[in-house]
């Protein structure tokens, strides 16, 4: 009767090592992954696309009365500006869109445009004018900045910048005075 203790005893060591070999024998699922070390995050312009052109309503920038009898053939030299201005969310530095665009937030932008009409003696030539304003659309998108290069996030953000003009013009002959 003394066997069955030890008997027992070498069953469970028996039942335990079989257990043990078998986990040991599986495979093993959590492979270490590579380690990023994040020293901060930067925002990068990802596109800039045409967006929209803004119209400003006609004004009558120049009158011109013609004087000789042969008629006139009238011209004059329309200049429009505007000042570059971002609307939305802009996340970037000034320098980078600068460097990207070639404009700056603030800077002046003209463009001239000659008008020529032709009206009789006596009437006068009205000189309309109006611009166009065109608008981009900025994609910005957040990067993290890591020991093994840079990681696009999904943080994305949009701004808006009135950054291009083209002038345009109309002459109009009228009767003088009217």
């Amino acid at each position: 009767m003394k066997w069955k203790p030890l008997f027992a005893v070498l069953l469970g060591l028996l039942i335990v090592g079989v257990r043990a070999g078998s986990a040991a024998a599986a495979p093993i699922h959590n492979q270490p992954k590579p380690q990023y070390v994040i020293y901060g995050k930067e925002w990068k312009i990802d596109g800039v696309y045409y967006y929209a052109s803004k119209y400003t309503p006609e004004q009558v920038v120049a009158i011109e009365t013609c004087d000789s009898s042969a008629g006139c053939a009238l011209s004059e030299n329309i200049k429009e500006c505007i000042i570059v201005t971002v609307s939305g969310d802009l996340e970037v530095n000034a320098f980078v869109l600068k460097e990207k665009l070639g404009v700056s937030i603030g800077q002046q932008i003209c463009r001239s445009i000659t008008c020529t009409g032709f009206c009789k003696y006596g009437e006068e030539i009205w000189f309309w004018a109006n611009k166009d304003i065109i608008v981009k659309k900025i994609v910005q998108r957040e990067y993290l900045i890591t020991n093994h290069g840079e990681i696009a996030t999904s943080n994305v953000a949009y701004a808006y910048i009135d950054m291009g003009i083209v002038a345009h013009c109309r002459p109009e002959s009228h009767p003088q005075g009217g």
